[in-house]
C-alpha cells in the first residue's frame, strides 16, 4: 500500500541545506533540477532515509497548484533516529543547536537543530528493548 515516506521541505535556497546533509551526515544526490543559476529541487538519500527540498519560488512558479498558496507556511519538524546521539553531535559541531542533548520523558536521548533551510531536526537515539 505505502512503500516509502519522503518529506518535500521547503526553502528559500537548496544549497545550504544540501552542503548540511551531504557533509555533516553523508547523504548523497539522486535527484537534482535546476532553477535558473541555482537549485530548484533536489533529493537526497543516506541509506534507506530520503529528503526531499524545493525552493519556494519553484513551488509558486505554478499558480494553478493549489498548493503553491500554502508551501510558506511555517517550518517542519523531522525526527530522526540515530543509533549514537554523540556522534549526531559530533556532526553537528557549528550548527544552529535548539536544544542540546537531553533525556526525554519517553527514554530518549536527543538534540534539536535548525538546519539551514529552517526546519527543525530532532535527532534521537531510542532506549534499548
Amino acid at each position: 500500500m505505502v512503500n516509502r515516506s519522503t518529506p518535500i521541505l521547503h526553502v528559500k535556497s537548496v544549497e545550504p541545506s544540501l552542503k548540511f546533509w551531504t557533509e555533516r551526515f553523508g547523504f548523497h544526490k539522486t535527484i537534482e533540477v535546476p532553477e535558473g543559476d541555482h537549485l530548484g529541487f533536489v533529493a537526497l538519500e543516506n541509506d534507506k532515509v530520503e529528503i526531499m527540498y524545493q525552493t519556494y519560488s519553484g513551488m509558486q512558479a505554478d499558480p494553478a497548484n493549489p498548493l503553491a498558496k500554502v508551501v510558506d507556511q511555517g517550518p517542519s519538524f523531522l525526527f530522526m533516529e540515530v543509533p549514537d546521539i554523540k556522534a549526531a553531535e559530533q556532526a553537528l559541531k557549528g550548527a544552529d543547536i535548539v536544544q542540546p542533548i537531553h533525556d526525554t520523558f519517553y527514554g530518549s536521548k536527543e538534540i534539536v537543530v535548525k538546519e539551514p533551510g529552517g526546519h527543525f531536526v530532532i535527532f534521537s537515539q531510542l532506549p534499548a528493548h
